[in-house]
């Protein structure tokens, strides 16, 4: 049936929902299936004279809020309408049903059309008088941040509109997606809606003005039926064209066949709903769109349940369908279960429509067997028993309107069931397999896994290749996990394990991936590296060809963000506090005669720790928490620009340079912590820093090692300082593929490894690498070493030839001085440049300059100082003649850290090859990775 959708025909690929008593898509569908109610009381007003007479549809946990997930800071979080920040969850769930990155969403064009109620928090921010006139409160309770939050989360720069035509508010938002994604103006998009209560405003109007149900019940076609009740919801769709959809072998929820909107006009009153208006807009929408009604096996009305409007609505379904030349279907309305969920009650009779679709299931209507009696509905019907869908008609349309005259009216597609679970996929029980779990904190990376665990006891054997592949497909975050197993009852066992955290828990990283074969091996090493970018995507199995596993939506951490009975969060006042001693300009001049460098470098680290007191008060943190330290990224804060005025304006009066819209040039603190002080200065001429002594054999190893592969030629990565071997993401797979046996360093103080300072210096490191390669290796290897690791895989052939086969350096200079530290902050710039190709590799979440951290191992300033003091000592230019191994030198012809001279001190080298890239800079290896590989194969291959 889908050869019949147009290549531009929307269709649904990804869903989420949160209704009363339903969190998530397979506890509404259950409950729809069932027809059991969620409507009741709360006592979330419970200090109001008239707390207890409020009946509706009530979110549970609407106070909170996972923040950090959303780089959103405290202070922002809770000046936000909740439903801000209820839509921001609920469209990422969408995005996750999917299966497609930020980075897919970016290059469809994706646009946002979003719809929600004005918002009553802004009342209760209003009795704040410390935030009401704040930035924050502004943007926090603007309708268009609705819309506009979601686009700057995920950096989509489509079409991003916030609408309200009252209760049809999210038929028209899903009518306009469809228009521009008809038009070409974006290639996918995010339709979403909320409705939240903060006060009992909006209850107590539809009280006075009796339109609310006085018994607390909806009962839609009914003669019993006396009101609606109103209810909080959220629901998110993600569309896309047909083809693109196809392309990428997604799962195809449903296709939007066809969409209208109109108005009333005037009629006996603006609130009051017409018959005639609905009609007109129910047939011209078919007759335009060319859509046989007799397919039609359903509606979904607007149902409210009120005496005047289902009438009405009934009416106008009638002549409509007899002008159209139809007979009646089935009927069917969810609000007596979750209520009136006003903006949002669309979609939750479009995802409604949509799970009917997958379950070949007609849902009852609940109020049916309550009824006394029902209305004259004929031709139509209303079934009190689940019905099975018809295979003739694989149409469904849904219907709303709002209170003040707006109609929406959406027609949806049933397409075929993709193959059987049987057919899916080959089948091979018994294969050692990865279950790639990951989150942004560990406490929800355990929740996960309790969740998979409840997944993966109702699955077959099997079902785990397609889990697995599944898992492959979601995005990696902070903290991450691997399990590996053979057998349901063996992941069952470390899903466990990983659950309840603590000791039993799994250490991070430790699975034994040995296990798996190598092309499965080699995804996960995608997957940890490239953060489930298109190249891993596309050696997946399509997720259209798999199980229909719903995989557990992510698990957000509940932290309260509201902005009654909390104290006020601490905020800095520059005008009263001591203003910092000045500092120095940056440059030259920073070198004072008499003056330590290690101690102006401990000067550093004071700074980064005053800094990040500040950051916490700032921003709203708990004071102590330590959720803010020096290797902290800048962007993951949530600093907006007014923040940053307010934290640098000190330092600024103080003497430093640093200007406000300079500050997410820095990634972590700690480099903006240099910013403001200096760069650290080097040694001194006259005194040169001492070499470490090689390191004696019973001391604990300074440096870690991760292998990849089991056999082929053995080849060490170097990375560069404060980076692991995501850095190599690009390299990893290809060498993998070539026969390569890869060894990649965590070098001390990375990742929280342990420094010993007095045992440090890169001449021990390349002694460490001389004996894990004697110790491991048996035989001299091919090293390849970029930026600081160039140094390293130097110094390891000048002092043990005999175990270098070859020798690549990659951005790396012979001799390094003391503005070392200044040209790592000049790379930020070169990441600006190549930002866009980065994101493809990464699949950065709209960070800018964060893509760094993408590879970062969040050193402390305290332990990279010592690596900038080796740096800016570290010069070998007298003894390349030396070196003994063949040797490739890699330049972009853009590094500010290898120049011509560098170069040119290179030539000294017997022998040496020279590739320059003319339109790359430091980051070779991740902007021309292609080109580099092929130059790295190539060269290996000349030597034979």
């Amino acid at each position: 049936m889908d050869e019949l959708l147009e290549d531009d025909t929307p269709v649904v690929v990804g869903m989420a929902c949160r209704f009363a008593g339903s969190d998530g898509l397979e506890e509404y569908w259950e409950r729809l299936r069932l027809g059991r109610s969620a409507v009741g009381t709360t006592g979330r007003w419970a200090g109001e004279a008239d707390g207890a007479d409020f009946a509706g549809g009530f979110l549970d946990g609407h106070q909170d809020f996972d923040a950090r997930f959303f780089r959103i800071s405290p202070n922002e979080a809770q000046c936000m309408d909740p439903q801000q920040r209820i839509l921001l969850q609920s469209v990422q769930h969408a995005v996750d049903d999917s299966y497609l990155t930020p980075a897919d969403l970016r290059d469809l064009d994706c646009g946002v059309f979003a719809a929600g109620l004005p918002g009553d928090y802004r009342s209760l921010v209003a009795q704040r008088s410390d935030l009401v006139y704040g930035t924050h409160s502004f943007l926090g309770n603007a309708p268009s941040t609705l819309s506009g939050r979601i686009s700057y989360f995920y950096d989509i720069t489509g079409p991003s509109i916030t609408l309200d035509s009252a209760c049809s508010s999210s038929l028209a938002a899903l009518h306009e997606a469809v228009l521009n994604i008809r038009a070409g103006q974006c290639r996918a998009a995010v339709v979403g809606a909320v409705s939240v209560f903060s006060t009992p405003e909006v209850l107590r109007f539809a009280q006075r003005s009796r339109m609310s149900s006085p018994e607390g019940t909806s009962l839609p076609f009914t003669d019993a039926a006396d009101g609606f009740v109103p209810a909080e919801g959220a629901a998110s769709l993600v569309l896309m064209r047909h083809d693109e959809a196809r392309a990428r072998g997604l799962r195809i929820h449903g296709a939007v066949q066809a969409t209208g909107t109109n108005h009333n006009g005037t009629t006996n009153g603006l609130m009051a709903p017409s018959s005639q208006p609905q009609s007109r807009l129910i047939s011209g929408l078919y007759a335009r769109e060319g859509i046989d009604v007799s397919q039609i096996a359903y509606v979904e009305t607007h149902g409210t349940g009120t005496p005047l409007g289902d009438p009405i609505e009934l009416e106008g379904l009638r002549s409509a369908f007899r002008e159209a030349g139809g007979e009646g279907c089935h009927l069917g309305a969810v609000k007596p279960l979750i209520g009136h969920t006003l903006v949002a009650s669309g979609l939750a009779s479009v995802i409604k429509a949509l799970l009917a679709f997958r379950h070949e299931t007609i849902p009852p209507v609940a109020a049916a067997e309550e009824a006394v009696s029902y209305l004259d509905v004929a031709p139509f019907k209303v079934n009190a028993q689940p019905l099975p869908w018809p295979e003739d008609k694989p149409l469904c349309a849904i219907s709303a309107f709002g209170f003040t005259g707006s109609n929406g009216h959406v027609v949806l597609r049933k397409l075929p069931a993709g193959p059987t679970d049987e057919d899916a996929v080959p089948r091979r029980p018994g294969r050692a397999l990865p279950f790639c779990l990951s989150a942004a904190s560990r406490d929800s990376l355990a929740a996960l896994a309790g969740r998979t665990r409840d997944l993966v006891a109702e699955l077959d054997d099997d079902r785990l290749w397609d889990l697995s592949q599944l898992l492959l497909r979601r995005p990696r975050h902070a903290h991450e996990q691997v399990l590996v197993a053979r057998t349901r009852d063996e992941l069952l066992t470390a899903l466990d394990a990983l659950a309840r955290g603590g000791e039993d828990a799994p250490a991070p990283r430790c699975a034994d991936i040995d296990r798996i074969e190598d092309s499965v091996r080699e995804l996960v090493v995608l997957w940890r590296t490239q953060d489930s970018t298109a190249s891993l995507g596309r050696r997946l199995a399509a997720p259209a060809d798999l199980a229909r596993i719903a995989l557990p939506a992510y698990p957000f951490e509940k932290r309260r963000h509201w902005v009654l009975d909390e104290a006020p969060a601490p905020r800095p006042a520059p005008e009263s506090e001591p203003v910092p001693a000045p500092v120095p300009e940056r440059g030259p001049d920073l070198v004072h005669e008499g003056r330590d460098d290690l101690e102006a470098l401990a000067g550093l680290d004071a700074l980064a720790d005053e800094l990040c007191a500040q950051l916490t008060a700032l921003l709203g943190f708990e004071e102590g928490s330590g959720e803010i330290v020096p290797g902290t990224r800048i962007v993951a804060l949530g600093l907006d620009s007014l923040s940053a005025v307010q934290l640098l304006s000190p330092y600024q009066k103080a003497g430093s340079t640093i200007k406000a819209h300079d500050l997410f040039r820095h990634e972590t603190v700690a480099d903006l912590a240099a910013a403001i002080g200096g760069r650290p200065v080097g040694p001194k001429e006259d005194t040169p820093a001492p070499a470490a002594p090689r390191r004696a054999r019973q001391a604990a190893p300074l440096t870690q090692w991760t292998q990849y592969g089991d056999t082929g030629r053995p080849t060490l990565l170097l990375p560069p300082l404060n980076c692991d071997e995501r850095a190599w993401t690009q390299q990893i797979p290809a060498l993998l593929r070539a026969g390569r046996k890869i060894y990649v360093p965590e070098y001390p103080g990375h990742k929280g490894a342990s420094f010993d300072e007095e045992r440090f210096s890169f001449e021990a490191l390349a002694d460490e690498v001389a004996d894990f390669l004697r110790d491991t290796v048996g035989g001299p290897a091919d090293l390849v070493g970029w930026s600081l690791g160039g140094c390293v895989a130097t110094l390891t052939a000048l002092r043990h030839p005999e175990r270098v086969a070859s020798l690549t350096l990659v951005s790396c200079a012979p001799r390094y001085g003391e503005d070392a530290f200044e040209r790592t902050l000049d790379l930020r710039e070169e990441l600006r440049l190549h930002g866009g190709l980065l994101e493809t590799v990464f699949g950065a979440d709209g960070e800018g300059d964060g893509l760094a951290g993408k590879f970062s191992t969040n050193a402390s300033m305290d332990i990279l100082r010592c690596y900038y003091t080796a740096l800016t000592a570290f010069d070998v230019t007298d003894r390349l003649a030396d070196l003994t191994p063949d040797c490739l030198v890699v330049r972009g012809l853009g590094d500010c850290v290898l120049d011509e001279a560098a170069v040119a001190q290179y030539s000294a080298i017997p022998g040496v090859r020279l590739h320059e890239f003319r339109d790359h800079g430091h980051y070779v290896p991740l902007t021309a990775a292609r080109d580099f590989n092929r130059t790295l194969t190539d060269f290996w291959a000349e030597r034979g």
